[in-house]
């Protein structure tokens, strides 16, 4: 009978397996899997026996293997789930094995490092780490010398047990409330001596302040949702996967108690700013009942008016609302009228969110929110002609190329560095043409499409140059056009303008017509910029703005030039002409009534220029002419008319492109009246520079100044020559500049340098003067940096040729260079170079310049500290003091 029993259970439990379907069985096997989350209760006694406790634990494990790690070939001793284990070790480190085995004979191990010391233990230490995911959570983690185990006490509850852990491993305690805790650690060896630790642990609970997006699933944020007028609030599960919402998260539940205007409002970290095109807020919510869901900021950063969107929800549970407050927003009342239910588009920055559902009426009941976002600003688009670097919806992105090793340079858009004279916008490009740099490096963007021709075929664009002189390339591309052998678009317009002010805002015209193979029919897509094209690198920032399209016609009232006579009465002889002054201090030029129409000068308009001590002392302005003309004897005399509150050198400089055809001086002999003063340009006839004037720059008091000087001028005339070349400028030695009245260096560049007049710091030896000028070569700062002076005449150099200065350096050895100049031409210099021998020391340097021209123009000194063209190496920050310019 017994036989038959047997028979029909094996008959059930083989029919059972076959009555399975295959999906049945694949089920049962993913069953199959190793003991998870393997442990043990480790304990040591304190009896300096070695006598040690395992009791193993593990997810799925029937049973245990422990391997105790003292001895060689070791039967493991078997354990059942929960048993408690004993071993007795001697004194040393072991590696405790512990094997759980399942069901099926899979294996999963806990390995740990066991270490019996009869030894107090030692150097305890811990960390507590509150996790990053849950701020209730703590993390202690035991060190020490001698320490078996470790007992844990985490000071939150009265006569609390222990967490014992083994060496290596972390207790981890969940506190239920914020606040101050004493963690305390007691090591244990396997004597009977312990050692103990405390340290205060601090429970700040959701701290991190609500922004959006709102998800309500983050632990470390405190989503503290202020109510009023009978609405409660609290963060939840979901309680309906369904619909727009489906995923199991965290919401927010707002609960109406049927009052009118019940709500709340979250007091935002980061306010929501509405600067840009992203105006429209997103929520998920859930409503079984159709009602008005108002959502309203209020908080302006900067006193923004409050205002409103209204969106009504359907009452089908989840559903996904949004809030265009660039089409929808209305003023929100506030404590009157104030215009409330107006239009409004909010431009500025919020930092109250404020909720309302069903506002005005009297619904009660569970609602729930999630998913509070800002909806993502739309993808920047390219720019169009005109560039003005100012939209925060266009992508100015300028791809640098040509550094030293072939890669990109810098360039980006940034802050207007320089906000003054004809640019005060707020963004600009900066291109860094690094030190070594390309000679063609530059920057180039990608347009929007082809550039339509019917604006114009001439550029102008405004630059800010650091020296006079240099090249600007401007160039177009049609990108899709065959690559030449570089890969570069063989379909492109190219025009060489070059800067005519250093340090300042101009603006520089292109006339693509001039360029060949330029055709208004190409499809050119892309813009390029080269500073300082054809040279390489010298460490120098160029700024550009303003890319603007014209039909280069139509006299000064258009295109910014001027025509002879410059009488300021009309656009096109003045009055509407761009006047550029230099330097970026200098305050603009300005077009006014004429302050004393008597005399020579009786006309209405007259031309007016500002300047002040602070001003260099060649502060003056420029401007281009709409017919460049070729100097002849119809044409070198230049007259013009001046009202001065001084006696001072007046000067007027012809100018084409990088040249200067000549720069003359005269003095003014009256004040407070008009007088005409007479620059004559004759001896420059037939110069290569003389071909093609095209700019007119006029300096009103071109010396130092101890206080305010104002200029007006007027009637600026081209006249035949009479032969006689009177009126040019007169020549005088340099006197000797001691530094102990008012006179000084005019400036120091370059890349921060600085320079002034101090008191001898040094005196002694050859120098004990009072003042001395202290030159700054400040970190980073240009190899070539230096110190200026500019005189108001040319420097007469017939029989003194020879100067000396006396230099005072922390280090031997520097190279001191001394260079002759004529202010505003380019490739002008003659220098000599000296060598400091001593360092620390009073010396004097020399320069015997008799190998100079003495018929060449100069009007300037430039003194280079530590000038080394071959290293090239940046300033570093050393003070050099220098004294006596003498010439002899």
């Amino acid at each position: 009978m017994k036989h038959i029993k047997k028979l029909l259970v094996l008959f059930l439990v083989i029919n059972v397996f076959n009555s399975c379907t295959e999906e049945e069985v694949s089920y049962a096997l993913e069953d199959i899997s190793a003991p998870t989350n393997v442990k043990a209760i480790f304990n040591v006694s304190q009896d300096d026996t070695g006598t040690v406790t395992i009791t193993p634990t593990a997810e799925g494990a029937s049973t245990f293997e422990i391997y105790f790690g003292d001895v060689e070939n070791e039967t493991p001793t078997t354990a059942s789930p929960g048993e408690m284990v004993s071993h007795v070790y001697g004194e040393g480190e072991f590696s405790l094995r512990v094997v759980a085995i399942g069901m099926t004979g899979l294996k999963s191990e806990l390995v740990r490092i066991v270490t019996i010391s009869f030894s107090a233990p030692t150097d305890l230490d811990f960390t507590a780490e509150i996790s990053n995911t849950d701020p209730f959570e703590v993390s202690v983690t035991p060190t020490a010398t001698n320490a078996t185990v470790y007992d844990v006490y985490f000071g939150d509850v009265e006569n609390e047990e222990p967490t014992t852990i083994m060496d290596s491993e972390s207790a981890v305690h969940v506190y239920a409330e914020v606040g101050d805790y004493d963690v305390r650690v007691v090591a244990r060896g396997a004597g009977a001596a312990t050692i103990e630790l405390t340290k205060t642990v601090t429970i700040s609970g959701a701290s991190n302040a609500v922004s959006l997006p709102i998800t309500f699933d983050d632990a470390t944020v405190n989503y503290a949702f202020g109510t009023f007028n009978g609405t409660s609030f609290e963060v939840v599960d979901n309680p309906d996967l369904s619909g727009a919402n489906a995923v199991a998260s965290m919401v927010g539940a707002i609960t109406n108690s049927g009052s009118q205007w019940e709500g709340g409002a979250f007091n935002l970290g980061t306010p929501v700013d509405f600067a840009g095109d992203n105006k429209t807020i997103t929520m998920k919510l859930w409503s079984d009942v159709t009602v008005p869901v108002l959502l309203k900021f209020e908080g302006g950063v900067n006193g923004e008016r409050q205002n409103e969107v209204v969106v009504t929800h359907g009452g089908t549970g989840w559903e996904d609302l949004s809030f265009d407050f660039a089409t929808n927003a209305i003023k929100s009342y506030i404590d009157g009228t104030q215009g409330v239910g107006e239009p409004f588009v909010p431009t500025g920055q919020y930092a109250t969110l404020v909720m309302f559902i069903d506002g005005p009426g009297t619904t009660a009941g569970t609602f729930y929110w999630d998913d509070i976002a800002q909806e993502a600003a739309a993808a920047a688009g390219k720019p169009e002609i005109p560039i003005d670097m100012e939209s925060a919806s266009l992508d100015y992105t300028w791809n640098g190329f040509g550094s030293v090793d072939f890669g990109p340079i810098p360039a980006a858009v940034i802050n207007n560095p320089d906000k003054s004279g004809i640019n005060t916008s707020n963004k600009v490009l900066e291109i860094q043409k690094q030190s070594g740099a390309q000679v063609w490096a530059g920057a180039s963007l990608d347009l929007a499409g082809p550039v339509d021709f019917a604006n114009g075929t001439t550029i102008k664009m405004k630059v800010w140059s650091p020296r006079i002189g240099t090249k600007i390339l401007f160039k177009m591309e049609d990108s899709t056009s065959p690559p030449d052998g570089n890969g570069n678009p063989t379909t492109v317009v190219e025009v060489i303008t070059s800067s005519t002010v250093a340090m300042a805002w101009e603006e520089l015209t292109f006339d693509l017509t001039t360029f060949g193979a330029f055709s208004s029919s190409n499809s050119y897509d892309r813009v390029i910029i080269f500073p300082d094209f054809d040279n390489g690198g010298q460490g120098e920032d160029f700024y550009f703005d303003d890319i603007i399209q014209t039909n280069g016609s139509g006299g000064g009232s258009s295109s910014g030039k001027v025509s002879f006579p410059v009488d300021f009465e009309t656009p096109g002889t003045g009055a509407a002409a761009t006047w550029i002054v230099f330097e970026a201090d200098t305050a603009p030029l300005e077009i006014v009534s004429n302050p004393n129409a008597s005399g020579l000068n009786t006309s209405n308009t007259v031309a007016k220029l500002t300047a002040t001590p602070t001003n260099a002392p060649y502060a003056g302005t420029i401007t281009s002419l709409e017919t460049p003309f070729v100097l002849s004897t119809s044409n070198s005399v230049v007259k013009m008319m001046v009202f001065k509150d001084k006696i001072g050198p007046v000067g007027v400089k012809l100018a084409k492109g990088e040249g200067t055809v000549d720069e003359i001086k005269v003095n003014n002999t009256k004040i407070g009246e008009w007088e005409e003063l007479t620059f004559d340009f004759t001896s420059k006839i037939g110069s290569p520079e003389a071909n093609g004037i095209d700019a007119l720059v006029v300096f009103p008091d071109f010396e130092n100044r101890t206080s305010t000087s104002v200029t007006y001028f007027d009637n600026i005339t081209l006249n035949a020559s009479t032969g006689g070349g009177g009126g040019g400028s007169s020549r005088a030695e340099i006197p000797t500049l001691d530094f102990e009245g008012a006179e000084s260096m005019d400036g120091a560049f370059d890349a921060g340098a600085t320079g002034a007049t101090v008191s001898n710091p040094v005196s002694g030896g050859i120098n004990t003067s009072a003042n001395v000028y202290a030159f700054n070569k400040v970190a980073n700062s240009a190899w070539y940096s230096g110190t200026f002076k500019i005189y108001g005449q040319d420097i007469e150099l017939a029989t003194k040729k020879t100067f000396s200065l006396k230099v005072y350096s922390p280090k031997a050895g520097i190279n001191v260079r001394f260079q002759l100049e004529k202010e505003g031409v380019g490739g002008s210099g003659f220098s000599v170079d000296q060598t400091v021998s001593t360092a620390n020391e009073w010396v004097t340097l020399t320069y015997d310049f008799s190998s100079i021209n003495a018929a060449n123009a100069y009007d300037k000194i430039v003194v280079f500290l530590d000038f080394d063209d071959v290293a090239q190496a940046p300033g570093d920050g050393t003070i050099y003091y220098i004294d006596d310019i003498t010439q002899q």
